[in-house]
Formats: structure tokens, sequence, C-alpha cells
């Protein structure tokens, strides 16, 4: 069970009011995957935004040759499915776990609604997801340039 108390921990989410940490607690519930399974494709709905607990978390796409790249390893504390949160709500990348990955995972749709009703949260986690793209993007150009 997730828990305002287990979401408090992560630095995504310390900042928040306590009432907004039980909000978004009840938006949550918890997932494992297996090492080597997808958690989502490319072009896949994105219907949740998962946060790491435990695990590592491969981004790869797919170049114009058919060839599949990682562009960034995610661990533990760290936000993976941030097109849910941006239309048109599609997967933007394959995310395989590279070893078993525990996640919290929030129900998109009912985060999006959360951020209309509740401004200041909604600026506060698109401003996280923002800088977290930003260091993304780096760290993609960088896999790519490597070619």
């Amino acid at each position: 069970m997730v828990t305002s108390d287990l979401l408090r921990r992560y630095s995504h989410f310390s900042q928040l009011s306590p009432e907004s940490l039980e909000q978004l607690a009840r938006m949550a519930d918890e997932q494992t995957v297996a090492a080597g399974e997808p958690i989502f494709a490319e072009s896949d709905p994105a219907e949740y935004l998962y946060l790491i607990v435990r695990g590592e978390v491969n981004l790869a796409c797919e170049l114009g040759s058919g060839e599949f790249r990682i562009v960034d390893t995610l661990v533990d504390g760290e936000l993976v499915g941030w097109a849910s949160l941006v239309e048109p709500y599609r997967c933007r990348t394959f995310s395989t776990a590279v070893k078993e990955t525990h996640f919290i995972r929030f129900n998109a749709a009912k985060l999006r609604a959360f951020c209309e009703s509740d401004h200041a949260f909604g600026q506060r986690l698109l401003t996280q997801v923002a800088r977290m793209l930003s260091s993304r993007l780096k760290s993609a150009r960088v896999q790519l340039a490597a070619v």
C-alpha cells in the first residue's frame, strides 16, 4: 500500500502538503517488473507515471536504421513515463527493466485531474518533469553522439 509517509521520502514530493500527499497516495499503487521485461513501448498509451523505488530501467529509442539505442538508464528515486502528463499521452521511448524493478505508479488521468484542481501542485510537478526532461535530453544527445 502506498502511503503519504512513503511518498514524502522522495524529493519529487517532499515539499507537498500532507493533504496533497494523501490525495497522491490514493491514486497510486505498486508494481514489480522482472529483469528484462518491458515496462512500455514507444507509442503505447501513457497511462501511468512511475517512480522507481528499487531497480534500474533502460530507456531506448529506435533509430531510423531500425537499431535500438539506449539513451538513458534510470535508478531509484527517478520518474519514468513523463509522457503520461503531456498530450497526446503516448510513450516516447521503449522502457525495459534492467533488473527486477519495484515502482510506485500513479494513474495518469487522476494525476492530471489533480494538477488541474490544485494548480500549485501541478506547477511543482510539471517543473520537476521539465528539469528531468532537460537532463534526459542532454544524456540522450551524449549517447547518440557516441555512435
